[in-house]
């Protein structure tokens, strides 16, 4: 329906690589990604800190590894001494337990920085992942049209891990590798400050090395990444509609354009798997070069003794390891950019400000003591699409207002208003003489109850769906509203009565029960205003007769408006509006707008209800103070 507040736009068969909404994430710096996710570190630093004190001790132990071979070489091996004397043989020993010493305590500093890495990272995954749930629920409904579930669901899953681990395990490994460089440079000074300006020497070719292939990581991780997202999206749009998708037979074509996007992604992370291959193939040959010209001169240096074996056997270990932390390091712009795509994504969307927030002061909502009113009311999703026009309108508490229309009228956009979903882009809506912005949120919304036409319902039993605004309920309150909504004598047929788990959106109910439900749920809220979205849309003719009289019910001494484009559940109302592309161009009982032989007159003709005769069987009639002026539905001049 044009107008419906709740439409999204998703991908349709012949979708674009790259999902709605992907494009619009902007490139964000380092800076404002640090200050966006460091607060979610800060709770965490004494693990931080332990972590950089394993580090350090890490680094140390590291640095301990090629000096027993050293004394092995120059004390043991190399000597001229007796191998079988009693002092050779003490030092072999002693080099020999150093070794293992170091090895073992190498390998548990190692585990115990693991485990606090991962138990910090863990917790900040967390954190950040209840955080974005959080703002996701408070973000305004048109950035949920705009951007697909799937896309969103990755957010929460894949970018979340990404940012863990480049928060607690890259960044702390690039300390420690800068830590291990800095003491082996160190070490190499002091034993030969020739081999160890040779060894620096190698860095700019490095740094090039990196330079060069920066833009094309982004690229690439950029596409896959996109990619990923609309993949999510189109396997959550596909499993959402299967039913539609075997009711039409279009398994093969869903299951086609699903192996479609599958192999674009294939396509997007071998992309990006040959890239950082070609970028580790590069950066290992400046090593493996380096290293094979620094061991030939460190090989000089010893024949030409300014160096012992020994000492050969530590610049060459160091070497070995210098070009471990080196190669890891130059890696890191690679990592840090392909962290950074998803990173930009969960920053851009905490830095989205909910549409709709309470004012500085803002009054606590009372139940209403005389009306719900529009007073000069428009709204534009856009200034060249305004949807509703200089709309007036009185809910007198207590009464029954049915807003009916054709299909784009506007009329869940005025729903969306009277809750306020949205804000008016002119005009106010008020709740007796309080506009609704200036009223807190929370207290709005148990005052001013809605009914959707999805009649959602959750993977979980039927009294905690019908307890879901007040899960603190009694069961005999549960067992009330069901009553009073009509479902209570479905709900016992059940396998376990209100204790039975409904499939997930309450696939296994008739539309008529579920909306039943949604009702009941309503009705358990207690809010003294509700406003009923489409509340028989798609149901048959038994089912809408069942929810009308559910609808009569609970309407019963509460003020509500209907939005619906069916007049059998308007047509009893107190009063009708009739909505005509975004304007009230009739307004009266039934009984008059049949008269006027109006727009009004015109859908009920469409849908075989026809002067104000004689109501068959109870039907629609009751639900507002005209209950008693019954109307013939179905029946010919």
């Amino acid at each position: 329906m044009s107008g419906q507040v709740t439409r999204g736009t998703r991908p349709g068969p012949a979708a674009a690589a790259r999902p709605a909404g992907a494009s619009s994430v902007p490139v964000m710096s380092a800076r404002v990604i640090l200050r966006t996710f460091g607060p979610f570190l800060r709770p965490q630093w004494p693990g931080c800190v332990l972590a950089g004190l394993l580090a350090v001790a890490g680094t140390g132990v590291a640095l301990l590894k090629p000096w027993p071979l050293k004394y092995l070489f120059d004390a043991v091996l190399l000597p001229s001494g007796d191998p079988g004397g009693q002092d050779v043989q003490r030092i072999l020993a002693l080099v020999v337990v150093a070794l293992a010493g170091i090895a073992i305590l190498d390998s548990l500093v190692g585990a115990a920085r693991s485990y606090v890495q991962a138990a910090v990272g863990e917790r900040v995954a967390a954190a950040i992942r209840t955080k974005l749930y959080d703002h996701l629920q408070r973000l305004p409904l048109g950035y949920h049209e705009r951007t697909p579930t799937g896309e969103l669901t990755t957010r929460l899953t894949g970018d979340v891990d990404k940012v863990r681990a480049l928060l607690t395990v890259t960044l702390v490994d690039a300390a420690t590798n800068v830590l291990t460089l800095a003491g082996m440079a160190g070490v190499l000074l002091v034993l030969d400050w020739q081999l160890s300006v040779a060894l620096l020497l190698v860095l700019p070719l490095l740094l090039l090395t990196v330079a060069s292939f920066r833009a094309r990581i982004r690229a690439v991780e950029e596409d896959s990444r996109a990619i990923e997202g609309d993949l999510a999206s189109l396997a959550q749009e596909s499993l959402v509609a299967v039913k539609l998708i075997k009711a039409t037979g279009r398994e093969e074509h869903e299951s086609r354009r699903f192996r479609e996007r599958s192999d674009a992604s294939v396509a997007a992370v071998l992309r990006s798997a040959r890239t950082s291959v070609a970028f580790s193939a590069a950066v290992d040959s400046v090593v493996a070069v380096a290293i094979a010209g620094l061991v030939w001169l460190g090989a000089q240096r010893v024949l030409a003794g300014a160096l012992t074996p020994g000492d050969l056997v530590i610049f060459t270990s160091y070497l070995r390891d210098f070009f471990g932390p080196t190669r890891s390091l130059s890696k890191l712009p690679a990592q840090l950019t392909r962290a950074g795509v998803r990173a930009a994504r969960i920053a851009d969307t905490l830095h989205r400000r909910p549409a709709l927030q309470d004012k500085p002061g803002a009054r606590t909502a009372g139940p209403p003591r005389k009306e719900l009113s529009l007073d000069g009311v428009g709204f534009a999703y856009t200034e060249d699409r305004p949807v509703l026009r200089d709309i007036d309108l009185t809910v007198p508490v207590g009464t029954t207002l049915a807003v009916v229309g054709p299909t784009g009228a506007g009329k869940s956009t005025l729903a969306a208003l009277l809750c306020r979903l949205q804000d008016p882009t002119s005009g106010r809506v008020l709740l007796d003489d309080a506009d609704l912005r200036d009223l807190t949120g929370a207290s709005l919304h148990t005052q001013v109850g809605l009914v959707t036409q999805d009649a959602l319902l959750f993977r979980a039993s039927v009294r905690e769906n019908i307890a879901y605004a007040r899960p603190d309920a009694s069961m005999d309150e549960v067992v009330h509203a069901a009553r009073v909504a009509q479902a209570h004598d479905f709900v016992q047929a059940l396998p376990d009565g209100y204790e039975t788990v409904l499939a997930e959106r309450g696939a296994t109910l008739s539309g008529g029960q579920r909306q039943r439900l949604a009702l009941a749920r309503a009705v358990l809220q207690g809010c003294p205003v509700l406003v009923l979205d489409e509340p028989t849309t798609g149901l048959d003719a038994r089912s809408e007769d069942a929810v009308l009289r559910a609808l009569r019910q609970v309407s019963s001494g509460r003020t509500s408006v209907i939005i619906t484009h069916r007049m059998a559940a308007a047509m009893a109302a107190d009063q009708i509006v009739v909505l005509e592309a975004g304007r009230v161009v009739e307004r009266g009982t039934h009984r008059r707008l049949i008269a006027a032989g109006g727009l009004y007159a015109e859908m009920c003709l469409l849908q075989g209800i026809t002067g104000p005769r004689t109501l068959l069987n109870g039907g629609a009639a009751g639900y507002g103070r005209h209950a008693a002026r019954p109307f013939d539905v179905g029946t010919d001049p």
